[in-house]
């Protein structure tokens, strides 16, 4: 016998261990049919019955779990129809799944997303390569470089050098090409600034202020 059964104490048939009397032996000697009633589940059409106590509650609606979580209105998703706009493409979609969008656009497939998000489309851009390396600004790298005698602000090194715009490039282009918002960092500590600029303004300007020592 299952370890997790019992035998029922009146007629020995295995039932659950949680269980005083097996079902038959309720349904034939201890039930009282005056207190229930007969049901028709609206999903699967089949009849059953459920205590008056249960009717009462708003429960005993349908005759099984699998038919209550496939008719709960819960259960059944809207799929609005949308418009990919990058092809143009007509399909379905969830609304949680619009909910998750970061923006309002939709895109079929990632594919799609990739190929609208590039340049000025992703909101991460700043403007790109090809202005950071214009003349202008190579003649600002090569002023940071000098004032900073080749060595990074923080630690010294003097490899993996890289100049840092104090205030963001994308935010503020009329200071792009100011010596007085630049600092040379090594690579490691020009990582660690990444999405956190405006952290660090305060100490770098105050740095760029002191005379370094060569």
């Amino acid at each position: 016998m299952d370890k997790n059964h019992k035998p029922c104490p009146l007629c020995g048939k295995q039932m659950n261990r949680q269980s005083k009397i097996c079902q038959d032996c309720y349904l034939s000697k201890i039930k009282r049919p005056e207190n229930y009633l007969e049901q028709v589940c609206p999903k699967c059409g089949k009849k059953f019955i459920v205590h008056i106590s249960q009717k009462i509650r708003g429960q005993g609606i349908y005759c099984s779990k699998s038919c209550a979580r496939s008719g709960r209105p819960s259960r059944i998703k809207e799929k609005p129809v949308v418009c990919c706009y990058e092809c143009g493409k007509e399909f379905e979609k969830y609304k949680s799944e619009s909910k998750k969008n970061v923006g309002e656009l939709n895109f079929c497939s990632p594919q799609c997303w990739y190929k609208h998000n590039q340049r000025e489309n992703h909101y991460m851009w700043e403007g790109g390569q090809d202005e950071r390396m214009n003349p202008e600004n190579r003649i600002w790298r090569q002023a940071i470089w000098k004032r900073d005698h080749g060595k990074c602000r923080l630690c010294g090194a003097k490899t993996e050098l890289e100049a840092h715009h104090i205030k963001k490039f994308g935010k503020h282009p009329l200071l792009r090409c100011n010596v007085n918002n630049g600092i040379l960092l090594c690579h490691k500590h020009h990582s660690m600034t990444f999405q956190h600029e405006e952290e660090y303004e305060q100490l770098f300007t105050i740095l760029i202020s002191e005379e370094m020592i060569r």
